[in-house]
């Protein structure tokens, strides 16, 4: 009798048992990450400009064969060095030599 006193004194209800509480929780989450890529930066490539062929004409030289061997139109030739008259051209002449449009298309 004296347990059952203690018992009921303190309360001693079964039923009456503390319950837990439930705590929060904290949560974690991660923080996305932003990549953010550079541009690759673009080669810029110079050609210089191609120097101007010269022909210094020689003995026996006519503006004909030397628009021949070069493969470019006496017309050319002609203008390219401001000549008028085809049969006008002197020894030791420098002649600027245009390009050859079939070369540059190869």
């Amino acid at each position: 009798m004296l347990s059952m006193l203690i018992f009921t004194a303190c309360g001693g209800d079964s039923d009456d048992a503390p319950e837990a509480e439930a705590t929060p929780t904290a949560v974690v989450t991660q923080a996305e990450t932003q990549v953010v890529e550079e541009p690759t930066p673009t080669a810029i490539i110079v050609v210089p400009p191609k120097a101007p062929l010269i022909y210094t004409v020689q003995a026996g030289d006519t503006l004909g064969i030397i628009a021949n061997s070069f493969g470019v139109p006496i017309e050319e030739l002609a203008a390219e060095n401001g000549i008028d008259n085809y049969n006008l051209i002197q020894v030791g002449q420098e002649l600027v030599i245009p390009e050859n449009e079939e070369e540059e298309e190869e």
